[in-house]
């Protein structure tokens, strides 16, 4: 095990879904997309990288909703609670909230992606790094593969 990835436990609110999975705390991210904005139903989302292949549930599984070409969303089909992002193409692509953990409080965020969403209303006062979505070839690639602007838009044929 890489010694930046370290085990977690997290659950849902219900603690009907509950899971352990390696990651690392000290690169989580605000994610201030439109779709973490309207799967949460916050400003903003902090996203904790999941080592492959580390994610195991340990009592039930989370139902899961798709929510783009390219990823589905994690949650509890009894409260609701929001869980997961999963890249249907991209492994290491996979997050658990971090409101999720059993100690979120450990959390260190690193950055904010997808800023050009952001509220303007909604300021976090840290010096993190702000980047755009195009600041991420890989992923306005994966969105183009599957005919989508990084607003979630279908692009013009």
């Amino acid at each position: 095990m890489s010694d930046k990835y370290v085990p977690v436990t997290g659950g849902c609110l219900c603690d009907a879904v509950r899971y352990e999975a390696e990651v690392n705390l000290n690169e989580a991210y605000y994610c201030h997309c439109k779709t973490c904005q309207k799967t949460t139903g916050a400003p903003a989302e902090v996203g904790v990288l999941v080592k492959p292949g580390t994610l195991k549930f340990t009592k039930e599984d989370p139902k899961f909703f798709q929510s783009s070409p390219i990823a589905r969303r994690g949650f509890c089909q009894h409260c609701g609670s929001r869980l997961m992002y999963m890249s249907l193409n991209r492994e290491d692509w996979t997050n658990v909230s971090a409101g999720s953990l059993d100690h979120p409080e450990r959390v260190v965020p690193a950055e904010h992606i997808c800023v050009e969403s952001q509220f303007p209303w909604y300021e976090v006062a840290d010096d993190l790094p702000r980047e755009r979505s195009e600041d991420y070839p890989e992923l306005i690639e994966a969105w183009a593969n599957a005919g989508l602007t990084h607003e979630g838009k279908q692009l013009p044929e």
